[in-house]
């Protein structure tokens, strides 16, 4: 068991420390404006220029398999077990994309997709113990999500078409990444 989670530690800061940093959310510039509407607007605008592009989407997806089989605890953030909307910060943030801490927060930031035109990367929303989104997972291709479980108790890949997904799916988002130059005209 050490082994593994020596082995594992070191995946992880050698694939955090060679991810391109792509700070999004909690940039210099995004820091800067002083405007409310121009802070809101460079979280919500999105460039269509194709981003993500297929490398930041095959990180994303390379990085949740890469965690397969952690244990699912609520409120969990570590190797040692993490919660849906933490294992998507993880995962996020090994490809240098920084997202808040909660599914409820995730669930801001990024283009709305319909069930049809999803991508390997793009975040699922559901509701499970609220009406809000309380759960997110990672999509991965073939009708398939990676995402931490509390009933299966860890980290796994499940079917999103299975009934108890259908009947409690919000939404998805694609994530973006933004040009601040391009997106406002605060300087």
């Amino acid at each position: 068991m050490r082994l593994f989670v020596l082995f594992f530690a070191v995946v992880i800061l050698y694939t955090t420390a060679s991810a391109k940093d792509i700070k999004i959310f909690e940039s210099d510039y995004y820091n800067r404006l002083k405007v409310k509407y121009a802070k809101d607007r460079y979280m919500a605008v999105m460039i269509d220029d194709g981003i993500p592009a297929v490398s930041i989407q095959k990180s994303v997806v390379d990085f949740a398999i890469g965690l397969l089989g952690i244990r699912y605890r609520f409120g969990g953030e570590t190797i040692w077990g993490m919660d849906c909307s933490a294992f998507v910060q993880k995962v996020y943030s090994m490809a240098g994309i920084y997202l808040p801490r909660t599914a409820r927060y995730q669930a801001k930031y990024g283009m709305y997709v319909s069930r049809e035109d999803l991508q390997p990367g793009d975040l699922l929303f559901f509701r499970t113990y609220a009406r809000f989104p309380s759960h997110v997972g990672i999509y991965i291709g073939e009708g398939k999500m990676i995402h931490a479980s509390s009933a299966g108790k860890r980290i796994m890949i499940s079917n999103i078409d299975k009934d108890f997904y259908l009947r409690n799916f919000l939404f998805a988002k694609r994530l973006f990444l933004y040009d601040p130059e391009e997106i406002t005209d605060e300087k």
